[in-house]
């Protein structure tokens, strides 16, 4: 292990450039009307710079593996801090919607990039016995920013503007390179490493890319009504099943897919992904909401998302005890029971104000602080030591893009279905005629209001609704670590974890 005067360096390091890849992620999602005007564009357009950063996040996870057996853990978090920083000065400087986009991919490769190197220092610069711990540690690193970063960015956009976001990261990001520099241990480099698999990462790019076309602008054109959202949707199916032949056939893939054929793997991170993405895009879409409908600034819908923090953060310093006392598959059921009282107990009105939103996004955050570390360790069981950085590599990126699926398509249920009740209450005020001394204008746009915040309602229940259908999953068809232990097995890190928390 490296000598232990420097593992703060490491630690604090690694641990702050984690917290800001997350942090220029999340602090525009309550600002997207703050960004539309000084992009001059729209904010539907201004949700691109969102989406982009997570589709670019996801594929800098791909570019880990392989970058650090070439170069080494220390020359990686340089570059990929670098690469951030780069980005980040860009996005602070341009007014051109397509120049923030490039600079919003940069922020994400680094970040991504970030994501399972931070991991994987974590781990190998900690003693076993603490690795529960550590894995605690990074994943509060990764999603505090989740929770303060759209109050952060809300309050630079109303009191200064939002391009402050970036200006005060550039420091950090300064700051971050220092001290991986000094903490992380040179060396590692191998020049015989496999080649890129450069085919691969082409197909991958190409495919992801137009799919989030599809997804941003499937909307705009009337989805399968535009030969144009027809022929990227067909070019994204055509290229991303390229790539899983291509995957499957090269003798140094980028991700490894035949972990899918275990249960535990595929079936915890479908539930991990579903978890993920819908936090995700409620993130995104009740801040906006409430600027929109209730009239907040941009840092009150910041703020919303705090009461998630307040009782996520607690409950996920305490998983190493919960594991311990309920196991980790009642935890995964008991997280999205959590979730589903979340958007079920979620009834807003276009009056609605913080008290109303508190006690929802509290129980949000109560199921978000337990959805990682058990689902995480259920992913992992059953896989050699040996095979989990590849496996991790694997679960990453597909929870990282849900992500995006999760953004783009609660977006679009809420515009959509908006517009049926909006249409439905004009054809009813038609037919029944307007009895009251509402001039028009004003009377347009109660109906917005109430057709916009119907929608949120509704999207909540079916929300609540596939939670419930994730938790009857969960305890019916995951199988506890313990139970696939076999004599003699390739000990891993989800045995170990388990053995230390076993009650007594």
């Amino acid at each position: 292990m490296k000598n232990s005067t420097l593992l703060p360096a490491l630690f604090i390091g690694v641990a702050m450039a984690l917290g800001l890849g997350s942090l220029e992620g999340s602090a525009v999602q309550g600002i997207l009307p703050y960004i539309a005007g000084g992009l001059s564009t729209s904010s539907d357009h201004a949700l691109w710079t969102l989406t982009y950063f997570i589709v670019h996040w996801s594929l800098g996870i791909t570019l880990m593996p392989w970058s650090t057996a070439r170069f080494g853990a220390r020359r990686v978090f340089q570059g990929a801090a670098a690469i951030a920083a780069t980005g980040t000065l860009v996005s602070a400087l341009t007014h051109n919607l397509w120049i923030m986009l490039l600079s919003r991919a940069m922020e994400g490769i680094g970040a991504g990039l970030l994501v399972p190197l931070s991991q994987s220092l974590f781990l190998r610069h900690s003693p076993t016995a603490r690795h529960g711990m550590v894995t605690m540690l990074w994943s509060n690193a990764m999603l505090i920013p989740f929770f303060v970063g759209p109050a952060i960015g809300g309050w630079l956009a109303t009191t200064l503007n939002f391009r402050f976001i970036f200006w005060l990261s550039l420091p950090l990001w300064g700051l971050a390179w220092f001290l991986g520099r000094t903490g992380i241990p040179a060396g590692g480099e191998n020049r015989d490493n496999p080649p890129f698999d450069l085919l691969g990462f082409g197909l991958l790019y190409a495919g992801l890319m137009a799919l989030q076309v599809t997804l941003d602008q499937g909307e705009q054109y009337g989805w399968w009504h535009s030969f144009y959202i027809l022929h990227t949707a067909l070019a994204a199916l055509i290229l991303l099943l390229l790539f899983a032949w291509r995957e499957s056939r090269a003798p140094h893939p980028l991700l490894q897919f035949h972990f899918l054929r275990q249960r535990n793997y595929w079936l915890g991170l479908l539930l991990l992904c579903l978890g993920w993405s819908l936090f995700m895009g409620w993130a995104a879409e009740l801040p906006l909401w409430a600027e929109e409908t209730l009239g907040f600034n941009g840092y009150w819908g910041g703020v919303l998302l705090l009461p998630i923090g307040l009782a996520a953060v607690p409950v996920s310093t305490l998983m190493d005890r919960l594991q311990g006392l309920f196991g980790l598959r009642r935890l995964a059921t008991l997280c999205f029971l959590l979730f589903a009282a979340a958007y079920g107990s979620g009834y807003f009105s276009p009056q609605s104000g913080l008290a109303e939103i508190f006690w929802p996004m509290l129980l949000l955050g109560l199921g978000l602080g337990m959805l990682f570390v058990p689902l995480t360790m259920i992913i992992l069981s059953g896989i050699p030591a040996e095979d989990i950085p590849k496996a991790a590599t694997t679960s990453n990126f597909i929870r990282v893009f849900s992500a995006n699926i999760g953004v783009s398509l609660i977006s679009v249920y809420a515009i959509r279905d908006g517009a049926l009740a909006s249409n439905a209450f004009r054809e009813h005020l038609l037919a029944y005629g307007n009895s009251s001394a509402m001039t028009a204008p004003t009377l347009a746009g109660l109906v917005a209001a109430q057709a916009n915040t119907l929608s949120i309602d509704n999207l909540l229940r079916l929300s609540m609704w596939l939670c419930l259908l994730a938790a009857l999953m969960a305890y019916a068809f995951l199988i506890p670590p313990r139970a696939i232990v076999t004599p003699g097995s390739p000990r891993s890190y989800v045995e170990e974890a388990e053995e230390e928390v076993a009650p007594l």
